[in-house]
């Protein structure tokens, strides 16, 4: 990628897709507080009331010039690599915009079908294009720990997935717990699809040593907390991770941003972000 998008003065030009959502607002802050970074552009769905109006900080500071637009072109003219935290709706048409302008794709929305997750494999042929659910360290870590265990305490322990978050929330189950499903079921060697039980009601009967509980709680501010419960013969081990802060999500956005760019087109995982 050479200096594409790298200002004069050596900053990381970024643009940010859902610029005026929670995690947009706080990422916007974050580049502008942070002498590594220059905001390109800041990116809104076509019917949002922000369009047109300066990309602001909650402190109220602007970077000069920034305007918020449905225009993925004008918001990233000029940028190294864009950070999207919008909607599933809206992955694709930047990504497939972000391919024919050869810019490196940070994508942190969750809840993407299998559909949107092909076609971005896809475009990683042309362009590196990182997708996680959670960027987290911690939450990279978790899977990590959560594998070894499963593999090393084998069927003789239950496995069990509990989340929590803020009432707002539109998908449930979370897309970090569904990747806590798929990295168990890879240490244990399970369908996902066919090991996954999602909530219990009635009368289910005895549970199988080859299904794994998938529950998710709504309510509150909760930021998000995740839970991976082994229950075994005597004993329960339980390995929780809970986010204090959005800032948790997006500092980790910002080191995958720059770890990007310059990468050979690929589709990339948060863990080869951290080496894991």
């Amino acid at each position: 990628m050479g200096d594409q998008g790298v200002s004069e003065n050596g900053k990381l030009k970024i643009t940010i897709c859902g610029a005026c959502g929670r995690m947009g607002r706080r990422l916007i802050e974050l580049v502008l507080a942070d002498p590594r970074f220059e905001l390109a552009g800041a990116l809104e769905r076509s019917d949002s009331p922000f369009i047109g109006r300066d990309a602001l900080g909650a402190d109220g500071s602007a970077p000069m010039g920034i305007k918020v637009t449905d225009d993925f072109g004008k918001a990233a003219a000029g940028a190294s690599v864009y950070l999207d935290f919008s909607s599933a709706e809206g992955v694709l048409p930047a990504a497939e915009s972000a391919a024919v302008l050869k810019i490196p794709a940070v994508i942190g929305v969750t809840a993407l079908d299998g559909r949107i997750v092909g076609r971005l494999k896809e475009l990683s042929e042309i362009i590196p294009i990182l997708q996680a659910p959670n960027m987290s360290t911690g939450v990279n870590l978790l899977y990590k720990l959560a594998a070894a265990a499963a593999a090393a305490l084998g069927e003789g322990y239950d496995l069990e997935i509990v989340e929590a978050h803020h009432r707002r929330k539109k998908d449930a189950p979370s897309g970090t717990a569904l990747k806590i499903l798929e990295t168990l079921c890879e240490a244990r060697g399970l369908d996902p699809e066919k090991a996954g039980v999602f909530g219990r009601s009635g009368t289910p009967g005895p549970r199988s040593a080859r299904e794994i509980g998938v529950h998710a709680v709504r309510g509150g501010d909760v930021i998000g907390d995740h839970a991976v419960i082994f229950a075994g013969p005597g004993e329960l081990l339980e390995i929780t991770h809970r986010a204090q802060s959005r800032d948790a999500f997006a500092t980790g956005a910002l080191k995958a941003a720059l770890w990007i760019v310059g990468k050979e087109p690929g589709f990339y995982s948060y863990r080869d972000v951290l080496g894991l």
